[in-house]
């Protein structure tokens, strides 16, 4: 099977994007899976190569095409966009947000063109975002206004456990009153759409309940009655294999296991917790609604140790495992960890 071209954005160059690329791809063996083509800035990551220990060659491309994907070499689509020398480090700054949103764009046209098979972010500041001028707080705010879609969604994946999320920055009663039949079942058609997509046939995707003890029978919420359990029977109609709800506490012992494709979580914290105590240093997100592939590590900038040579690239490298894998068609549970 062909390795996958995958564009890796450097992220913000004042912070511990640069490293964790370059420490990620000191791994041969995701050479084995993808081509890896960093998109961002030559000169900075020779300028990381000082204080991240590992034995790489820099080299830069003029297309994505040109990239071979050896093993030691880190090939980079060279935007020559930031002054890499005296930048400083661990600082928000409009030019290192500037940088960074011109390596997320750059990847977005290569994936929409379908030059690349997706993309892997590696994290920005919004507040550099910002003062660069961008309106967008994030990738996915971004990625909403290019292609005007707004059914999307973020799945966080550690391993073997999924998570997709019914709601994520709201307050817990907000959250409470947006667990409605119709957004859950909007959530379980995205969901099933993205794995179908992904090569899984008919995908399992267990629905947690929002009450303890799935609402006992109505005795602790009636969510679970008039909502959650309506909209399992409405997406099963379609064809979806949809189950439950299920109380949360059980749930998610299950389904670290690997028996289900995934869990759709009705709000932030329910389906945070679980990933990030289940393994949070190689949890990535996937984005799903958007026409290509997109994932991206589960952390920030670290601005506090940028330049230090002590950033943690589990993270990276599982993005980049992840993305090689939905490209390639596999099943997510051939990912390291699962």
């Amino acid at each position: 099977m062909a390795r996958p071209l995958l564009a890796i954005t450097m992220g913000d160059p004042a912070g511990i994007g640069p490293e964790v690329v370059l420490k990620a791809l000191a791994d041969p063996q995701l050479y084995a899976l993808c081509r890896p083509l960093v998109v961002g800035s030559a000169a900075m990551l020779q300028r990381t190569l000082r204080w991240t220990p590992v034995a790489l060659t820099i080299r830069p491309v003029a297309t994505p095409e040109a990239a071979e994907g050896q093993p030691g070499v880190v090939e980079v689509l060279d935007l020559a966009n930031v002054d890499a020398e005296h930048l400083p480090l661990g600082q928000v700054s409009a030019e290192a947000g500037r940088a960074a949103m011109e390596y997320v764009l750059q990847a977005y046209e290569l994936a929409r063109a379908g030059r690349v098979a997706g993309m892997v972010t590696a994290p920005i500041s919004k507040e550099a975002t910002s003062l660069a001028g961008y309106p967008d707080m994030g990738h996915m705010a971004l990625f909403e206004r290019l292609t005007g879609i707004t059914e999307q969604a973020t799945m966080l994946v550690s391993g073997a456990l999924r998570v997709v999320h019914l709601t994520t920055h709201y307050s817990l009663a907000e959250a409470c009153r947006l667990v409605t039949r119709e957004r859950v079942l909007r959530q379980l058609r995205l969901t099933h759409r993205s794995f179908e997509t992904w090569g899984w046939q008919r995908p399992t995707i267990a629905v947690a309940a929002l009450n303890p003890h799935a609402g006992e029978g109505g005795l602790l919420g009636r969510e679970e009655i008039e909502a959650i359990a309506p909209a399992v029977a409405d997406a099963r109609a379609e064809g979806i294999d949809a189950q439950g709800p299920y109380p949360a506490d059980s749930l998610f012992a299950r389904a670290v296991k690997g028996l289900y494709a995934a869990v759709l979580a009705m709000y932030h914290d329910q389906g945070h917790i679980a990933i990030k105590v289940h393994g949070f240093e190689r949890s990535v997100s996937v984005a799903l609604g958007f026409p290509f592939l997109r994932t991206s590590v589960d952390h920030g900038t670290a601005f506090d140790i940028a330049g230090q040579g002590v950033a943690d690239a589990q993270s990276m490298a599982e993005a980049i495992r992840v993305a090689a894998t939905l490209a390639a068609g596999r099943p997510l549970a051939a990912t390291a960890g699962a």
